[in-house]
């Protein structure tokens, strides 16, 4: 009898542990599986960063917004109170997107500007009317002596290697926002007379020469 009995105890002991280590193995797999199923969700759910392009403010979740994108955004370094900012925009999408205001994270007041060559070969800087129309699929370069954003009113210096966020308004009322880097350039500068007419020059002494036309320096870009 003693005999029996204990090797039905030792049966139950072997049962028991047996049934422990099952029920630990697959709380194991379940959490695993739990564990991977997350992850997978969170991967599929968050976005690739894409380098050289920007990403949609709080209000950007229009389509517009969605189409945009811009490679190389860079404000020209300045110790002045104006400078411009560039970068090349483009509209993926197959609709029409206008870009009617800018605003920026540094200076009081900012314009869109184009600068018209006229018959005589001056050019004059100006406020683009009705904004930047991007077409379907199209591009808009913003360049030193061309297109370009404005920013006044700086009250400290902008030094190569800060960042400035541009946030652009759209047609539809949503913003684009991006981060731009600040560059120095050299070469030939443009400075801007007080009635908006375009000269050559150094660019000292002149409230607007805070951008020109030379193209921003290799050192700059890295």
């Amino acid at each position: 009898m003693q005999l029996q009995a204990r090797k039905q105890s030792h049966m139950n002991s072997t049962f028991n542990f047996t049934s422990t280590k099952l029920i630990r193995r697959a709380s194991a797999l379940i959490g695993a599986s739990l564990l991977a199923v997350a992850l997978a969700g969170c991967a599929s759910g968050a976005p690739a960063d894409t380098p050289g392009t920007a990403s949609a403010g709080a209000t950007g979740a229009s389509e517009q917004v969605q189409q945009l994108t811009i490679t190389d955004p860079w404000v020209k370094a300045t110790e002045g109170e104006m400078t411009g900012a560039f970068g090349t925009i483009t509209n993926t999408g197959d609709a029409e997107i206008t870009i009617v205001d800018a605003s920026a994270s540094v200076g009081s007041m900012f314009e869109l500007h184009e600068t018209i060559v006229q018959s005589d070969g001056s050019s004059v800087m100006q406020e683009k009317d009705g904004g930047y129309v991007l077409p379907a699929g199209g591009e808009l370069k913003l360049e030193p002596g061309h297109d370009h954003i404005m920013l006044m009113g700086l009250d400290a210096p902008i030094m190569p290697g800060d960042e400035v966020t541009v946030t652009l308004t759209l047609g539809d009322g949503s913003t684009f926002e991006y981060v731009a880097v600040a560059k120095e350039y050299t070469g030939g500068m443009e400075t801007y007379a007080p009635d908006g007419s375009l000269h050559g020059g150094s660019g000292h002494g002149d409230p607007h020469s805070g951008h020109g036309g030379a193209e921003p320096t290799e050192s700059a870009h890295e």
